[in-house]
């Protein structure tokens, strides 16, 4: 059913355009291209500030039925580094030259989207409506799927092709909260007056050692990954920036941990006297999707006709899914293969990309016999 030449061609030719996050203009116009050359019309929605180009979004009416609309995200940024990617294949493989990322996390799953297009019109398979969102600037915290208009938000179920393991349907994600601190203390000279300074790198590291961080419960995780100050050796440091985050499945507990760091911080800079500038913002809210719903229902028979045994689990990340549930879309994760994403290391087996493409493909085949359709808030 599907073209597996061709679905591999793709992903090759996807991951040699640059685009990391707010540079994703050159993989937007090879999209509207290949979807123009389905008959498919595509614009861009909601830019993001900095941000060359918007999400693209496409719509592709059913073949045979006007409902369920059933939504197909993935995203087109990447992270760094992630230029001039040269993609090898070798040993039922693909992976970079280790030089840079491969950009499978996210490209594998716009290469399968686009083959299950190409596959439904070839083939005239019946199928919902689909709704198809390439979001921008996902890497940065969902950027993209953020300031998408809210006509776009009127899907009555999704899929985003964002996870790893073809066998494991993402259900259930945490919220997340960001964290940064400036702590501004007193410069002053280290070998001749450090008496009159006040360390604001020393009341930073007091402030972290206080904080509960890692994995604090089974559902709830903290870390501080950023911490940037000082001038040279022999001068106290005035300033100190640091940026963390906190996550859990269970808002109160996120909450009480989000309280915790920023009780260490307060307690820190009150001891030394240092100033305080905190800001603290939510990036993503929890969703979980009910496990008798029609759609999870439909991914796991999905899975099964393509001899998959499915594993439904939690995540400890967060992705568009986050922010489609949150409109009301229920929405879950598939992986279409990727492996060791975000490293250097990163790469795909070439017979999971096309399991998992003909999974997905089963799947809305599979939402095409649904006689009705109750959307979930």
């Amino acid at each position: 059913m599907i073209n597996k030449r061709r679905l591999v061609r793709t992903f090759k030719k996807l991951v040699k355009i640059d685009s990391p996050s707010l540079h994703e203009k050159k993989v937007v116009a090879y999209l509207r291209k290949e979807l123009k050359s389905l008959g498919i019309n595509s614009h861009e929605v909601g830019r993001v500030r900095g941000g060359e180009v918007g999400s693209l979004v496409a719509f592709m009416p059913g073949n045979g039925m006007r409902k369920p609309l059933l939504m197909l995200n993935a995203h087109m940024d990447t992270v760094t580094p992630g230029k001039n990617i040269k993609p090898i294949e070798k040993r039922g493989y693909i992976h970079s030259d280790g030089s840079t990322i491969l950009g499978a996390d996210n490209k594998a799953g716009i290469a399968a989207i686009l083959e299950m297009i190409r596959v439904l019109k070839e083939q005239e398979i019946a199928h919902p409506p689909l709704r198809v969102v390439f979001t921008a600037a996902e890497e940065i915290g969902l950027m993209g799927a953020k300031v998408l208009p809210e006509n776009i938000m009127n899907a009555d179920c999704g899929l985003t092709l964002d996870g790893g393991d073809i066998d494991k349907v993402i259900y259930k994600a945490p919220s997340q909260y960001s964290l940064a601190a400036t702590i501004t203390g007193r410069a002053a000279h280290a070998g001749i007056h450090p008496e009159e300074g006040i360390n604001a790198i020393k009341v930073a590291s007091v402030a972290i050692a206080r904080m509960k961080l890692g994995r604090i419960d089974r559902e709830t995780t903290a870390n501080i990954g950023m911490i940037h100050g000082g001038r040279a050796t022999n001068i106290i440091p005035d300033k100190v920036e640091l940026k963390g985050e906190a996550r859990s499945h269970d808002l109160k507990k996120l909450d009480r941990q989000v309280e915790q760091m920023e009780r260490a911080l307060l307690k820190a800079c009150e001891k030394y006297r240092a100033r305080l500038n905190l800001k603290v913002e939510r990036v993503y809210k929890a969703f979980e999707i009910d496990k008798g719903s029609k759609l999870l229902s439909s991914v796991l028979a999905g899975m099964k006709s393509s001899g998959i045994k499915p594993r439904v689990e939690r995540t400890g990340g967060g992705s568009d899914a986050n922010i489609f549930n949150e409109w009301g879309i229920p929405t879950l994760i598939l992986g279409v293969g990727a492996d060791r994403v975000h490293t250097t290391r990163e790469q795909i087996c070439v017979d999971d990309l096309i399991r998992g493409t003909e999974m997905v493909l089963n799947v809305i085949r599979g939402i095409a016999d649904w006689k009705n359709l109750k959307k979930k808030k």
